[in-house]
């Protein structure tokens, strides 16, 4: 016990000391353990693939995402090493074969996802069209319906046009050049792609004269994609990149940005390398001569330049405007000065339309124009106003001395007076409107950051535009639901983590036997604060991508709970599960139920799986032949709620169904409703036309269990037999004891 306590300990104090010694944050002792474990990660690369990552000539991995691994590497003494691939389907491939740890550019694709760990994005991409100067502009996503796009397979892009944009005529190929010569051919006739990907391929390529069609709404975010057995390589890089300073990220991307892709011939690079070589060497003789001469001239020069790049890190380059990082800095100052202040935001609603349709140019022609007509009004009637870009299409509007509400009214009230109306600009005629949201500091009442008075005054403007209102002021309940919303995330994973989750089990009966012949996994979470309903978790789960995770952690305790009590159950019990939308859209549903079963040794046939209609609005293909092989696999059937969809019948007749349950919004007016009566009847006729076995929820009383049995429902759920309960309670009223022999005992003479 002692040599243990010794051992931790030395461990803590090496990996602070080491931690301190590499510059980097400090590790624990677990994360130096991994480290030691692990000293080298294999990473895939892609050759071709810039700003994002690429092999020079001499087989070097580069680029952006290799720019911050190495600033990675400093931080945590991870070795990686690199593995270059000739294509994304090539490398991820590789990563699930386990040839490589991790891929330093991870596509979005939801095949990879469930087994694959992300990291957080570090970088956004544009996903953009691109076409022929020599072809008519499209215009939308529309316009390329049913005509071939190029693509690049296993991408990001890939998978977001293939699952939002289904009429698109696809054309996958294993690399981008590939994909624009295919494009310069004429053999289709666009490509969707990240913008500086294909930016980058056509400075190479500069005869192949291709244009930007239109941008999506979609960004390509770029992250890394790491085994799914190694979170804590995910927990070491997300401190590593928290702990980054945001502008290596941004200088480092925009650096890349600007080399030219390696897919032009090699006696071009020479040349350009020998031509750039030659002028650089005249630079330099020219600059010892210039620096000789005039050496005044120069420093004056630096100085200017050194300004003009000063402004331009803080001001936007289309609207002149003080940016993001200048509006905070400033309100950030006069926070410190401890001034009266108001913060207003509002946004241009139309911008997204003009770049859709219109394209980039004059997008931006249109954005600046906006702007000037603000900044005009402001200065005419609130010189003291400081008008500012924030971001996409909002602005912010920083005012000194003011945070009354009839005072900032006024100003929001001009705002949107000066916003209103018609804007003429080329060909363009766009009637403008805006929704201004703001919130206020006062000095000695209030403590708040520059970041969170600037949050309030988004949100504020986010409420203005969903309630349709021109004007909203921040009122703290805003962020509350917010607030809530996260809170409810954290201890949800915080549960699913720690096995703080609770099956109970409601009984199914027979209405001819009126014996029980299985029962229903219901899923509880009690906390020290109280049970939370799962119409509160659930949702969560869903909105924040948990509900994986949860549907697992169901069909691993249901499964526990079937092993266990093997010997008890009645041959004929059969237990129902959910599965969540999202999961048997996917085809998720189908791996968990067969790995888990199979790892418990339980008949598929003795479990059900439950279904609902929405898991078959999304990829009705994938999900019917999901569970098509879960039927295959033994697994029974069931729709669930059925009756309460819109196409229930359409899609009842493609899927292998075993059983229906009649949603308990039926059963309340069962005895005295002649029209729920009628509905119930027909759907006990359809079911039995087509050999399904048919349950009823909801019963809660003798006479609603008498009619329903007579309409023909064979099984029946409800409060009426038995109200949902704990396994202990579930296990003691429903299943036998197991037989305990009893011990021999002597018999005397």
């Amino acid at each position: 016990m002692q040599w243990c306590l010794v051992k931790s300990l030395t461990l803590l104090v090496v990996a602070c000391c080491w931690s301190l010694g590499a510059h980097a944050y400090i590790v624990n002792a677990s994360e130096y353990q991994w480290l030691e474990d692990h000293p080298k990660v294999k990473v895939a690369v892609v050759a071709e693939r810039l700003p994002l990552e690429f092999s020079d000539p001499q087989g070097q991995a580069q680029g952006y995402a290799v720019d911050m691994l190495a600033q990675l590497a400093s931080q945590t003494h991870l070795v990686f090493d690199y593995h270059v691939f000739s294509s994304i389907s090539s490398a991820v491939l590789a990563l699930q074969q386990g040839q490589v740890d991790m891929l330093s550019s991870a596509p979005r694709h939801h095949r990879l996802s469930p087994f694959v760990h992300y990291t957080q994005a570090t970088e956004l991409q544009t996903l953009v069209a691109y076409q022929n100067l020599n072809h008519a502009r499209f215009s939308s996503v529309e316009q390329l319906s049913g005509q071939k796009v190029a693509v690049v397979m296993g991408s990001s892009a890939h998978e977001i046009v293939a699952k939002q944009f289904p009429n698109l005529s696809l054309q996958p190929f294993t690399r981008l050049f590939d994909a624009m010569q295919a494009l310069a051919q004429q053999q289709v006739v666009a490509i969707v792609a990240g913008n500086d990907e294909v930016a980058a391929q056509l400075r190479a390529m500069p005869q192949w004269h291709m244009q930007q069609a239109f941008q999506f709404e979609q960004d390509l975010e770029h992250r890394f994609a790491v085994r799914d057995d190694w979170p804590m390589l995910v927990s070491l890089l997300n401190r590593g990149l928290n702990s980054l300073d945001p502008n290596f990220s941004q200088q480092s991307y925009h650096r890349w940005q600007s080399i030219v892709a390696t897919t032009q011939p090699s006696n071009t690079v020479s040349y350009w390398w020998g031509l750039g070589l030659l002028l650089l060497f005249i630079v330099i003789g020219a600059g010892f001569l210039f620096i000789q001469q005039k050496f005044h001239r120069l420093k004056y020069k630096a100085t200017l330049l050194r300004e003009q790049l000063d402004y331009w890190k803080n001001h936007d380059e289309v609207t002149g405007l003080p940016n993001r990082r200048h509006m905070t800095r400033l309100i950030a100052d006069w926070l410190d000065d401890a001034l009266p202040m108001s913060v207003l935001m509002f946004d241009f609603p139309r911008q997204n339309e003009v770049f859709e349709n219109f394209g980039q140019h004059l997008g931006e022609v249109t954005r600046e124009a906006y702007a000037k007509r603000v900044q005009k009004s402001l200065r005419r009637h609130y010189p003291e106003a400081q008008l500012g870009y924030w971001y996409h299409h909002y602005f912010v509007v920083a005012i000194p001395t003011v945070n009354r509400d009839k005072e900032v009214i006024a100003i929001a009230k001009q705002i949107i007076q000066s916003c209103r109306g018609w804007l003429r600009l080329e060909q363009l005629q766009l009637l403008t409107r805006c929704h201004v949201g703001y919130s206020c500091f006062h000095p000695g009442r209030d403590a708040i950051h520059s970041d969170a008075l600037l949050a309030n005054a988004f949100t504020a403007l986010n409420h203005a535009v969903k309630d349709g209102s021109s004007i909203c002021r921040y009122h703290p309940d805003f962020s509350q639901a917010s607030l809530v919303k996260l809170t409810l995330e954290s201890k949800l994973r915080k549960a699913i983590a720690n096995d703080e989750l609770e099956l109970f089990y409601q009984p199914q009966y027979c209405l001819l036997s009126n014996q029980v012949i299985g029962a229903e996994v219901l899923l509880r979470w009690f906390t020290d604060g109280g049970a939370i309903s799962p119409d509160e978790f659930v949702p969560v789960a869903e909105e924040t991508g948990l509900v994986l995770q949860l549907d697992k952690w169901v069909f691993e305790n249901a499964m526990r709970f079937m092993a266990r009590y093997a010997s008890q159950l009645a041959k004929d019990f059969k237990l129902s599960v959910n599965f969540s939308a999202a999961t048997v859209s996917l085809g998720h549903a189908e791996k968990i139920a067969i790995s888990y079963a199979q790892q418990w040794q339980v008949n598929p046939q003795r479990i059900c799986i439950e279904i609902t209609e929405s898991a078959m609005m999304e990829q009705p293909d994938e999900a019917k032949a999901s569970i098509q092989r879960m039927r295959d696999a033994g697994f029974g059937i069931a729709i669930d709620d059925f009756g309460t969809g819109y196409s229930s019948m359409a899609y009842l007749k493609h899927l292998p169904v075993t059983l229906l349950k009649i949603d308990r919004a039926f059963v309340s007016g069962l005895e005295d409703n002649l029209s729920d009566q009628h509905i119930v009847k027909a759907m006990v006729m359809v079911a039995r036309s087509m050999k399904f076995q048919v349950l009823i929820e909801g019963i809660e009383t003798q006479n609603q269990a008498n009619i329903a049995s007579v309409m023909g429902c064979e099984q029946a759920q409800g409060f009426f037999f038995a109200r949902p309960q704990a396994e202990v309670d579930f296990v003691q009223h429903y299943l036998p004891k197991p037989h305990v022999k009893e011990p021999l005992r002597l018999v005397g003479s």
